[in-house]
C-alpha cells in the first residue's frame, strides 16, 4: 500500500464517528483530508463549496518508469509506472508511439466514474533495439499524462537466452494498489498478468479467505475480480495472485467503500 492507507484509516476512523470526513486531491498533488467537525443538527450541504463535496478530477504519475534502462536479449525487463488519479484512471503503453500489450484479455466493466484510485502498471519488455521508447500514457477524464523510458540493448541475440531454459514466474501487470468507491457501486478489482506459460488466477478476500463465484462476486476471464455492489464489510486489502509452474505473485488492492449523504 502506498500512502493513501493512513488517509483511509482515518476517513473510516472519522466515519465512525459521525463527523463530515472526505479525501481530495490537491494541486500540490498530495492526498488530504478535511475532517472539519460540523454542528450535528446540519443536514443541508448545498451550501459547502463544489471541491468540498466531491473529489476533483486529477490525474498525475506517482512513480514514473525510469528515463533510462538495460536491456539485455534473453531476458525481460520490466518497466513500472504507478498513476494516481480521480475519477480512477487507465494506463497505455506505447513503443516508438504505438499502443502495445502483453496479451491480456481486455474484458474490463468500468469501475464509479468518480472513484479515486492508485493504478499500479507493469509492462513486460520481452525483445527490444536499441534506442527502443516506451512510453507510459495515464488517462483520467479528459486529463492524459506520460512518461518514457530509452532502452539501450547491452549485447546481442547469440547469448544464452536465459528464459527458454527456465521460463520465469508471471508478473502482474496491472491492479490497483488503492480503490475508494460508493458503498452501492459497482467495483471492477485489476488484476492483468503475463506469464510465458499457462497461469491461473485466484482472489482472496479481505478475510483471507479464496473467492468463489456467486451472485455478488465474480472472477471475470482477465482475471479482474467484479464486486456487484461494494458494501462497508468490503473495506480491507483484496489479493490477487497469479500463479504458474515456475512460481507465483501476489498484489493487494485496499478497497474502502464510501457513504453516501443523502441529500435533502
Amino acid at each position: 500500500m502506498i500512502n493513501i492507507v493512513p488517509l483511509l484509516a482515518a476517513v473510516a476512523i472519522v466515519s465512525l464517528q459521525g463527523t463530515n470526513a472526505f479525501a481530495r486531491l490537491d494541486k500540490s498533488s498530495s492526498l488530504e483530508l478535511d475532517n472539519k467537525l460540523l454542528p450535528n443538527d446540519l443536514s443541508d450541504l448545498s451550501d459547502l463549496p463544489a471541491k468540498r463535496r466531491a473529489v476533483e478530477n486529477y490525474i498525475k504519475i506517482s512513480t514514473p518508469p525510469p528515463k533510462t534502462a538495460r536491456y539485455v536479449p534473453g531476458t525481460t525487463l520490466l518497466l513500472e509506472c504507478e498513476i494516481m488519479g480521480s475519477p480512477a484512471p487507465f494506463v497505455e503503453w506505447l513503443k516508438n508511439g504505438v499502443p502495445v500489450t502483453d496479451g491480456e484479455d481486455e474484458e474490463f466493466v468500468p469501475v464509479d466514474q468518480l472513484s479515486p484510485a492508485f493504478l499500479s502498471s507493469r509492462h513486460v519488455v520481452r525483445s527490444a533495439a536499441n534506442g527502443d521508447v516506451y512510453t507510459c500514457v495515464g488517462s483520467s477524464s479528459a486529463n492524459v499524462v506520460s512518461a518514457s523510458t530509452t532502452v539501450f540493448v547491452d549485447g546481442d541475440a547469440s547469448e544464452t537466452r536465459i528464459n527458454e531454459v527456465t521460463p520465469p514466474k508471471p508478473i502482474v501487470t496491472a491492479y490497483y494498489t488503492d480503490l475508494l468507491l460508493n458503498i452501492g457501486s459497482p467495483a471492477t478489482l485489476l488484476c492483468r498478468g503475463y506469464s510465458a506459460t499457462p497461469s491461473h488466477t485466484m482472489w482472496m478476500d479481505n478475510q483471507n479467505r479464496i473467492v468463489n463465484d456467486n451472485s455478488r462476486i465474480r472472477v471475470l476471464p482477465s482475471g479482474d475480480l467484479y464486486i456487484k455492489s461494494v458494501e462497508w464489510p468490503d473495506m480491507g486489502v483484496w489479493t490477487c495472485s497469479v500463479k504458474n509452474a515456475y512460481g507465483r505473485e501476489a498484489v493487494g488492492t485496499f478497497l474502502y467503500p464510501m457513504a453516501v449523504r443523502a441529500r435533502v
